[in-house]
């Protein structure tokens, strides 16, 4: 059980690093790519849901320091950590889910991943561009769209990288 509690507090390192302090000062015009909800996504099926939602808001904050928002990061990263049962519950396997799995590529396959983190990473991206422009436009689904294929391209990558069995 220590395993589990060292590679997530090593993801939330890990992720936490990379989107503050190398993809936060890659930004393609006004189209920012996310990677740190990735933590939030992997933690174990079994986690209490509350405590999911407790460090979904702080590690947002942690974003937002990174960032000079004022909670922007951690009202979209606590929507996710709220809706992940439900996201997990939709699309759940047909054998259900065993104690102690993880919500990874090579535990549930490529396939099952790709729908789960897509779902989060729209929502994820809908809030945090909804509350930067505040209005519907044309900039909006450009940054809505091209954001989430970004995201979604480092997220795969990341599976592949770093849960390559």
């Amino acid at each position: 059980m220590s395993n589990v509690y060292t590679s997530n507090a090593l993801r939330f390192l890990t992720l936490l690093l990379i989107q503050g302090l190398i993809l936060q000062n890659i930004a393609l015009g006004q189209v920012n790519m996310y990677i740190y909800p990735l933590f939030i996504l992997l933690l174990p099926i079994e986690m209490p849901h509350a405590l999911i939602v407790i460090l979904g808001f702080f590690y947002g904050l942690l974003i937002d320091m990174f960032y000079d928002m004022d909670g922007l990061h951690a009202a979209a990263t606590t929507l996710i950590a709220f809706a992940r049962p439900a996201v997990c519950a939709i699309i759940e396997p047909r054998g259900g889910y065993e104690i102690g799995q993880t919500l990874t590529k090579h535990s549930l396959g490529i396939r099952w991943f790709i729908n789960y983190s897509a779902i989060l990473m729209l929502i994820h991206l809908f809030i945090v561009i909804t509350l930067e422009e505040l209005e519907f436009s044309l900039m909006w689904i450009l940054r809505l769209t091209a954001g989430f294929s970004l995201s979604m391209a480092l997220i795969i990558l990341y599976q592949f990288i770093f849960n390559p069995k």
